[in-house]
Protein backbone atom coordinates (compact mmCIF):
# COMPACT_ATOMS: atom_id res chain seq x y z
CA UNK A 1 0.00 0.00 0.00
CA UNK A 2 1.40 3.29 -1.22
CA UNK A 3 -0.86 5.49 1.43
CA UNK A 4 -0.23 4.47 4.75
CA UNK A 5 -1.56 4.99 8.47
CA UNK A 6 0.93 6.45 10.72
CA UNK A 7 -0.76 5.19 14.16
CA UNK A 8 1.19 5.95 17.43
CA UNK A 9 0.19 6.95 21.18
CA UNK A 10 -1.53 9.88 19.62
CA UNK A 11 -3.19 8.06 16.60
CA UNK A 12 -4.23 5.55 19.52
CA UNK A 13 -5.72 7.91 21.33
CA UNK A 14 -7.75 9.26 18.03
CA UNK A 15 -9.22 5.89 17.86
CA UNK A 16 -10.58 5.06 21.15
CA UNK A 17 -12.12 8.72 21.26
CA UNK A 18 -13.50 7.92 17.32
CA UNK A 19 -12.05 11.35 16.41
CA UNK A 20 -10.12 11.99 13.02
CA UNK A 21 -7.01 9.65 11.42
CA UNK A 22 -3.79 10.67 9.79
CA UNK A 23 -3.38 9.12 6.58
CA UNK A 24 0.24 10.06 5.13
CA UNK A 25 0.02 10.71 1.97
CA UNK A 26 3.32 8.98 -0.05
CA UNK A 27 2.33 9.81 -3.83
CA UNK A 28 1.08 11.87 -6.45
CA UNK A 29 -2.70 11.73 -5.73
CA UNK A 30 -2.71 9.26 -2.75
CA UNK A 31 -3.11 5.83 -3.51
CA UNK A 32 -2.48 4.23 -6.43
CA UNK A 33 -3.00 7.90 -8.04
CA UNK A 34 -6.72 7.87 -7.60
CA UNK A 35 -7.65 11.00 -6.56
CA UNK A 36 -9.35 9.98 -3.19
CA UNK A 37 -8.10 10.31 0.54
CA UNK A 38 -9.21 8.83 3.28
CA UNK A 39 -9.97 10.85 6.09
CA UNK A 40 -12.91 11.48 8.45
CA UNK A 41 -14.00 14.56 10.57
CA UNK A 42 -13.84 16.74 8.02
CA UNK A 43 -15.83 20.19 7.16
CA UNK A 44 -18.91 20.25 4.62
CA UNK A 45 -19.15 23.51 4.26
CA UNK A 46 -16.35 26.41 4.53
CA UNK A 47 -17.06 30.02 5.95
CA UNK A 48 -18.64 32.69 3.45
CA UNK A 49 -15.24 34.40 3.41
CA UNK A 50 -13.02 31.14 2.31
CA UNK A 51 -10.35 29.45 4.46
CA UNK A 52 -7.39 31.59 5.92
CA UNK A 53 -3.82 29.70 5.71
CA UNK A 54 -2.53 27.81 8.77
CA UNK A 55 1.03 29.89 7.27
CA UNK A 56 2.50 29.45 3.77
CA UNK A 57 5.82 28.89 2.67
CA UNK A 58 7.21 30.62 -0.34
CA UNK A 59 10.63 29.67 -1.14
CA UNK A 60 9.66 26.06 -3.40
CA UNK A 61 11.19 26.95 -6.54
CA UNK A 62 8.84 26.96 -10.26
CA UNK A 63 7.10 23.87 -10.32
CA UNK A 64 3.55 22.04 -10.48
CA UNK A 65 4.41 18.64 -8.95
CA UNK A 66 2.11 17.97 -5.60
CA UNK A 67 3.46 17.72 -2.07
CA UNK A 68 3.90 14.94 0.19
CA UNK A 69 3.44 13.75 3.68
CA UNK A 70 5.34 11.55 6.05
CA UNK A 71 4.40 11.64 9.67
CA UNK A 72 5.72 15.22 10.34
CA UNK A 73 7.68 15.80 7.29
CA UNK A 74 6.37 17.33 4.06
CA UNK A 75 8.16 16.88 0.75
CA UNK A 76 7.77 19.42 -2.60
CA UNK A 77 10.07 19.86 -5.62
CA UNK A 78 11.04 22.77 -7.12
CA UNK A 79 13.72 24.19 -9.45
CA UNK A 80 16.92 24.81 -7.47
CA UNK A 81 17.61 27.46 -5.56
CA UNK A 82 20.81 28.04 -6.56
CA UNK A 83 20.70 26.76 -9.78
CA UNK A 84 17.46 26.52 -12.04
CA UNK A 85 18.59 24.25 -14.64
CA UNK A 86 18.13 21.16 -11.83
CA UNK A 87 15.06 20.59 -9.77
CA UNK A 88 15.36 19.80 -6.20
CA UNK A 89 13.44 18.60 -2.99
CA UNK A 90 12.18 20.90 -0.25
CA UNK A 91 11.54 19.54 3.07
CA UNK A 92 9.47 20.88 5.64
CA UNK A 93 8.15 20.16 8.73
CA UNK A 94 4.17 20.52 9.66
CA UNK A 95 5.04 24.20 10.91
CA UNK A 96 6.28 25.10 7.21
CA UNK A 97 9.79 25.29 8.82
CA UNK A 98 12.25 24.26 6.21
CA UNK A 99 14.25 20.92 7.56
CA UNK A 100 16.26 21.01 4.09
CA UNK A 101 16.73 21.22 0.64
CA UNK A 102 18.57 18.75 -2.04
CA UNK A 103 19.40 18.76 -5.66
CA UNK A 104 17.84 16.04 -7.69
CA UNK A 105 19.08 16.26 -11.36
CA UNK A 106 18.79 18.52 -14.27
CA UNK A 107 15.31 20.05 -15.44
CA UNK A 108 13.57 19.93 -18.99
CA UNK A 109 14.65 23.23 -20.60
CA UNK A 110 12.99 23.02 -23.97
CA UNK A 111 9.55 24.27 -22.63
CA UNK A 112 7.87 25.68 -19.26
CA UNK A 113 10.84 25.39 -16.99
CA UNK A 114 9.60 23.81 -14.00
CA UNK A 115 9.48 20.89 -11.71
CA UNK A 116 6.94 18.77 -13.55
CA UNK A 117 6.65 15.62 -10.85
CA UNK A 118 5.73 14.88 -7.35
CA UNK A 119 8.66 12.72 -4.97
CA UNK A 120 7.42 9.51 -3.86
CA UNK A 121 8.46 7.41 -0.62
CA UNK A 122 8.96 4.44 0.60
CA UNK A 123 11.11 2.93 3.89
CA UNK A 124 12.96 5.97 4.74
CA UNK A 125 13.59 7.08 0.91
CA UNK A 126 12.64 9.62 -1.28
CA UNK A 127 12.40 8.95 -5.48
CA UNK A 128 11.62 11.37 -7.92
CA UNK A 129 11.77 11.48 -12.21
CA UNK A 130 12.77 14.97 -13.46
CA UNK A 131 11.62 16.74 -16.40
CA UNK A 132 14.73 15.57 -18.57
CA UNK A 133 14.80 12.17 -17.14
CA UNK A 134 16.94 12.13 -14.31
CA UNK A 135 15.68 10.06 -11.55
CA UNK A 136 17.36 10.63 -7.94
CA UNK A 137 17.08 8.90 -4.78
CA UNK A 138 17.12 10.49 -1.58
CA UNK A 139 17.38 9.74 2.13
CA UNK A 140 14.31 11.50 3.68
CA UNK A 141 15.33 12.32 6.79
CA UNK A 142 18.43 14.81 5.59
CA UNK A 143 18.16 14.85 1.65
CA UNK A 144 21.49 12.63 1.03
CA UNK A 145 21.98 11.18 -2.44
CA UNK A 146 22.14 7.69 -2.45
CA UNK A 147 21.96 7.53 -5.84
CA UNK A 148 21.22 8.93 -9.47
CA UNK A 149 20.82 7.98 -13.50
CA UNK A 150 20.14 9.36 -16.72
CA UNK A 151 17.20 7.35 -17.87
CA UNK A 152 16.47 9.09 -21.06
CA UNK A 153 19.97 8.82 -22.00
CA UNK A 154 20.46 5.44 -21.05
CA UNK A 155 17.28 3.85 -22.84
CA UNK A 156 17.16 6.77 -25.72
CA UNK A 157 14.16 7.62 -24.33
CA UNK A 158 11.82 9.64 -27.09
CA UNK A 159 10.48 12.80 -25.71
CA UNK A 160 7.31 14.50 -25.90
CA UNK A 161 6.94 18.37 -26.10
CA UNK A 162 7.43 18.97 -22.05
CA UNK A 163 9.77 15.91 -21.34
CA UNK A 164 9.19 13.60 -18.61
CA UNK A 165 6.36 13.96 -16.55
CA UNK A 166 5.88 10.75 -14.59
CA UNK A 167 4.86 10.85 -10.75
CA UNK A 168 6.75 7.58 -10.24
CA UNK A 169 5.49 4.24 -8.92
CA UNK A 170 7.08 2.21 -5.80
CA UNK A 171 6.21 -0.76 -4.26
CA UNK A 172 7.81 -3.59 -2.62
CA UNK A 173 10.69 -1.96 -3.03
CA UNK A 174 10.71 -1.57 -7.00
CA UNK A 175 10.72 1.90 -8.61
CA UNK A 176 8.78 1.69 -11.80
CA UNK A 177 9.51 4.27 -14.97
CA UNK A 178 8.22 4.30 -17.72
CA UNK A 179 11.38 5.07 -20.20
CA UNK A 180 9.29 5.25 -23.76
CA UNK A 181 12.89 4.25 -25.05
CA UNK A 182 14.71 2.70 -28.22
CA UNK A 183 15.88 0.16 -26.15
CA UNK A 184 13.11 -0.10 -23.56
CA UNK A 185 9.46 0.68 -22.66
CA UNK A 186 10.03 0.50 -19.27
CA UNK A 187 12.19 -0.31 -16.19
CA UNK A 188 12.26 -1.18 -12.76
CA UNK A 189 15.38 -0.52 -10.58
CA UNK A 190 15.75 -1.24 -7.02
CA UNK A 191 14.82 1.18 -4.66
CA UNK A 192 17.96 0.45 -2.21
CA UNK A 193 20.54 1.21 -4.71
CA UNK A 194 18.78 1.90 -8.39
CA UNK A 195 20.13 -1.61 -9.75
CA UNK A 196 17.93 -3.04 -12.77
CA UNK A 197 15.42 -5.49 -12.00
CA UNK A 198 14.50 -5.90 -15.24
CA UNK A 199 13.21 -4.16 -18.61
CA UNK A 200 10.39 -4.16 -20.85
CA UNK A 201 10.88 -4.31 -24.60
CA UNK A 202 10.21 -0.89 -26.42
CA UNK A 203 7.19 -0.54 -27.98
CA UNK A 204 8.35 2.40 -30.29
CA UNK A 205 6.15 5.26 -28.83
CA UNK A 206 7.04 8.43 -27.18
CA UNK A 207 6.46 9.62 -23.53
CA UNK A 208 3.34 10.21 -21.95
CA UNK A 209 2.71 12.39 -18.76
CA UNK A 210 1.79 9.55 -16.85
CA UNK A 211 1.69 8.27 -13.18
CA UNK A 212 1.16 4.10 -13.82
CA UNK A 213 -1.50 2.52 -11.73
CA UNK A 214 -2.45 -1.30 -10.44
CA UNK A 215 -5.33 -2.98 -11.67
CA UNK A 216 -5.91 -6.25 -9.96
CA UNK A 217 -1.59 -7.66 -10.02
CA UNK A 218 -1.06 -5.92 -13.24
CA UNK A 219 0.69 -2.28 -13.86
CA UNK A 220 -0.85 -0.55 -15.97
CA UNK A 221 0.98 2.29 -18.09
CA UNK A 222 0.13 4.58 -20.77
CA UNK A 223 2.14 5.92 -23.49
CA UNK A 224 1.55 8.16 -26.29
CA UNK A 225 -0.45 6.46 -27.71
CA UNK A 226 -0.76 3.14 -26.09
CA UNK A 227 -1.80 1.23 -23.27
CA UNK A 228 0.45 -1.96 -21.84
CA UNK A 229 -0.72 -4.32 -19.00
CA UNK A 230 2.84 -5.22 -17.36
CA UNK A 231 3.43 -7.73 -15.08
CA UNK A 232 5.38 -5.76 -11.96
CA UNK A 233 7.38 -8.91 -10.37
CA UNK A 234 8.89 -9.42 -13.93
CA UNK A 235 8.42 -6.76 -16.52
CA UNK A 236 6.21 -9.39 -19.08
CA UNK A 237 3.92 -7.54 -21.17
CA UNK A 238 0.57 -9.18 -20.95
CA UNK A 239 -0.75 -7.33 -23.78
CA UNK A 240 -0.69 -3.70 -25.47
CA UNK A 241 -3.95 -1.75 -27.28
CA UNK A 242 -3.80 1.21 -29.32
CA UNK A 243 -5.98 3.65 -26.80
CA UNK A 244 -6.03 6.08 -29.76
CA UNK A 245 -7.99 3.85 -31.56
CA UNK A 246 -10.86 3.33 -29.47
CA UNK A 247 -10.73 6.85 -28.38
CA UNK A 248 -11.05 9.40 -31.16
CA UNK A 249 -8.59 8.94 -33.94
CA UNK A 250 -9.20 12.02 -35.99
CA UNK A 251 -8.36 13.92 -32.73
CA UNK A 252 -5.28 11.80 -31.28
CA UNK A 253 -2.34 14.05 -30.05
CA UNK A 254 -0.41 11.75 -28.05
CA UNK A 255 -0.59 13.77 -25.41
CA UNK A 256 -2.04 11.59 -22.11
CA UNK A 257 -1.32 13.14 -18.42
CA UNK A 258 -4.34 11.36 -16.58
CA UNK A 259 -3.69 8.13 -14.00
CA UNK A 260 -5.95 5.61 -15.01
CA UNK A 261 -9.24 5.30 -13.05
CA UNK A 262 -9.87 1.58 -11.24
CA UNK A 263 -11.95 -0.27 -9.98
CA UNK A 264 -12.12 -4.24 -9.61
CA UNK A 265 -10.94 -5.63 -13.08
CA UNK A 266 -11.90 -2.13 -15.10
CA UNK A 267 -9.72 0.92 -15.88
CA UNK A 268 -10.81 4.16 -17.57
CA UNK A 269 -7.97 5.98 -19.49
CA UNK A 270 -9.05 9.63 -21.14
CA UNK A 271 -6.70 12.45 -22.04
CA UNK A 272 -7.64 16.29 -23.25
CA UNK A 273 -7.48 17.89 -26.36
CA UNK A 274 -10.85 15.91 -27.40
CA UNK A 275 -8.84 13.03 -27.69
CA UNK A 276 -11.79 11.09 -25.66
CA UNK A 277 -12.18 8.20 -23.04
CA UNK A 278 -12.29 4.26 -22.97
CA UNK A 279 -13.35 2.21 -20.34
CA UNK A 280 -11.37 -0.98 -20.72
CA UNK A 281 -11.70 -4.43 -18.64
CA UNK A 282 -9.33 -6.62 -17.90
CA UNK A 283 -9.72 -10.50 -19.89
CA UNK A 284 -9.22 -13.44 -17.39
CA UNK A 285 -5.70 -15.40 -17.56
CA UNK A 286 -4.20 -11.97 -18.34
CA UNK A 287 -5.21 -12.36 -22.16
CA UNK A 288 -5.80 -8.59 -22.87
CA UNK A 289 -8.33 -6.07 -22.46
CA UNK A 290 -11.75 -5.45 -23.78
CA UNK A 291 -13.32 -2.17 -24.42
CA UNK A 292 -16.52 -1.71 -22.40
CA UNK A 293 -17.47 1.69 -23.66
CA UNK A 294 -15.59 5.16 -25.17
CA UNK A 295 -16.56 8.44 -24.36
CA UNK A 296 -16.66 11.64 -26.21
CA UNK A 297 -17.55 13.84 -23.11
CA UNK A 298 -14.77 13.17 -20.11
CA UNK A 299 -11.22 14.37 -21.61
CA UNK A 300 -9.30 15.80 -18.49
CA UNK A 301 -6.22 17.77 -19.86
CA UNK A 302 -3.71 17.27 -16.87
CA UNK A 303 -6.33 17.41 -14.35
CA UNK A 304 -7.73 13.61 -13.16
CA UNK A 305 -11.06 11.74 -12.47
CA UNK A 306 -12.16 10.02 -9.37
CA UNK A 307 -14.99 7.28 -9.37
CA UNK A 308 -17.21 7.44 -6.47
CA UNK A 309 -20.12 5.41 -6.26
CA UNK A 310 -20.01 4.17 -9.57
CA UNK A 311 -19.78 7.72 -10.98
CA UNK A 312 -16.88 9.18 -12.84
CA UNK A 313 -16.22 12.58 -12.29
CA UNK A 314 -13.78 14.99 -13.68
CA UNK A 315 -13.20 17.94 -16.03
CA UNK A 316 -13.20 18.15 -20.03
CA UNK A 317 -11.07 20.01 -22.44
CA UNK A 318 -12.97 22.55 -24.62
CA UNK A 319 -9.95 24.34 -25.35
CA UNK A 320 -6.65 25.19 -22.83
CA UNK A 321 -8.56 27.83 -21.45
CA UNK A 322 -12.33 26.28 -20.55
CA UNK A 323 -14.32 22.90 -19.86
CA UNK A 324 -17.17 21.92 -18.35
CA UNK A 325 -17.28 19.80 -15.34
CA UNK A 326 -18.81 16.17 -15.91
CA UNK A 327 -20.44 12.77 -14.31
CA UNK A 328 -20.41 9.55 -15.87
CA UNK A 329 -21.87 6.13 -15.43
CA UNK A 330 -19.23 3.76 -14.30
CA UNK A 331 -20.85 0.68 -15.83
CA UNK A 332 -22.16 2.24 -19.34
CA UNK A 333 -20.64 5.51 -19.67
CA UNK A 334 -23.89 7.31 -19.92
CA UNK A 335 -23.44 10.82 -19.34
CA UNK A 336 -25.50 12.23 -15.96
CA UNK A 337 -24.19 15.92 -16.40
CA UNK A 338 -21.87 17.67 -18.41
CA UNK A 339 -21.85 21.02 -16.67
CA UNK A 340 -20.79 24.81 -16.85
CA UNK A 341 -19.90 26.35 -13.86
CA UNK A 342 -19.90 29.63 -14.06
CA UNK A 343 -17.59 30.68 -16.81
CA UNK A 344 -14.72 28.99 -14.52
CA UNK A 345 -13.52 26.44 -16.65
CA UNK A 346 -12.01 22.92 -16.56
CA UNK A 347 -9.57 21.96 -13.45
CA UNK A 348 -8.35 19.42 -10.74
CA UNK A 349 -10.43 17.09 -9.21
CA UNK A 350 -9.91 14.78 -5.80
CA UNK A 351 -12.13 13.34 -2.96
CA UNK A 352 -12.32 13.23 0.91
CA UNK A 353 -15.01 11.85 3.42
CA UNK A 354 -17.78 12.20 1.44
CA UNK A 355 -17.01 15.40 -0.49
CA UNK A 356 -15.90 16.10 -3.99
CA UNK A 357 -13.04 19.24 -4.10
CA UNK A 358 -12.49 20.66 -7.39
CA UNK A 359 -9.73 23.13 -8.00
CA UNK A 360 -10.42 25.36 -11.02
CA UNK A 361 -7.38 26.58 -13.44
CA UNK A 362 -8.77 29.83 -14.74
CA UNK A 363 -8.86 31.80 -11.61
CA UNK A 364 -7.96 29.33 -8.37
CA UNK A 365 -11.54 28.89 -7.02
CA UNK A 366 -11.93 25.73 -4.86
CA UNK A 367 -14.72 24.42 -3.97
CA UNK A 368 -16.21 21.49 -2.09
CA UNK A 369 -18.73 19.48 -4.25
CA UNK A 370 -21.55 16.64 -3.29
CA UNK A 371 -21.46 13.91 -5.02
CA UNK A 372 -24.38 12.33 -7.11
CA UNK A 373 -26.31 13.26 -10.09
CA UNK A 374 -26.53 16.85 -9.69
CA UNK A 375 -23.81 19.61 -10.02
CA UNK A 376 -23.88 21.45 -6.53
CA UNK A 377 -21.63 23.65 -5.20
CA UNK A 378 -21.43 23.71 -1.45
CA UNK A 379 -18.62 26.31 -0.38
CA UNK A 380 -15.91 27.78 -2.70
CA UNK A 381 -13.37 30.60 -2.34
CA UNK A 382 -10.25 31.94 -4.50
CA UNK A 383 -6.86 30.83 -3.93
CA UNK A 384 -4.57 34.46 -4.34
CA UNK A 385 -0.98 33.41 -3.14
CA UNK A 386 1.52 32.08 -5.14
CA UNK A 387 2.36 32.75 -9.06
CA UNK A 388 1.98 30.70 -12.46
CA UNK A 389 -0.76 28.14 -13.14
CA UNK A 390 -2.96 26.52 -10.97
CA UNK A 391 -2.11 23.12 -12.38
CA UNK A 392 -0.60 21.31 -9.05
CA UNK A 393 -2.65 18.94 -7.46
CA UNK A 394 -3.72 19.71 -3.60
CA UNK A 395 -3.71 16.72 -0.93
CA UNK A 396 -5.39 15.73 2.25
CA UNK A 397 -3.62 14.52 5.07
CA UNK A 398 -4.72 14.40 8.73
CA UNK A 399 -7.68 16.84 8.31
CA UNK A 400 -5.21 19.54 6.81
CA UNK A 401 -5.09 20.75 3.06
CA UNK A 402 -2.26 21.27 1.38
CA UNK A 403 -2.46 23.32 -1.88
CA UNK A 404 1.23 24.33 -4.35
CA UNK A 405 0.64 26.83 -6.25
CA UNK A 406 4.12 27.69 -7.78
CA UNK A 407 6.58 29.26 -5.45
CA UNK A 408 4.44 28.98 -2.86
CA UNK A 409 2.77 25.93 -0.35
CA UNK A 410 0.07 26.80 1.93
CA UNK A 411 -2.04 24.72 4.36
CA UNK A 412 -5.56 25.23 5.54
CA UNK A 413 -7.32 23.43 8.30
CA UNK A 414 -10.40 21.67 7.39
CA UNK A 415 -11.20 20.11 10.60
CA UNK A 416 -14.68 19.86 11.82
CA UNK A 417 -14.57 22.12 14.89
CA UNK A 418 -15.11 20.32 18.21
Amino acid sequence: MITKRIIGLSGLVCLLTGSLQAADVYRFRGENAQGKFNETGLLKAWPETGLEPKWTYTELGAGWGSVIKVADRLYVSGLDAENNRMESVTCLDLNGKKLWQASVGKNWQQSFQAARTTPTYEDGKLVMLTGSGVIACLDAKEGKKLWDKDLAQTYETKFGPWGMAESLVVKDGKVFVTVCGRKALAVALKMEDGSVVWETPSNNDRCAYVSPAFCEDQLILMTAKKVTGVNPATGEVYWDTDYATYARPSRSQGINCNPPVVKGNRFFVSAGYDQGGVMYELLPDKKGVKMIWNSKVLDPHHDGMVEVDGKIYGSNWINNDSGNWVCLDWETGKVIYDQQWDRLGKGIIFYADGMLYIYEEKRGTIALLKPGDTFEVVSRFQIRFGAREHWSHPIISDGILYIRRGNTLAVFDIREKK
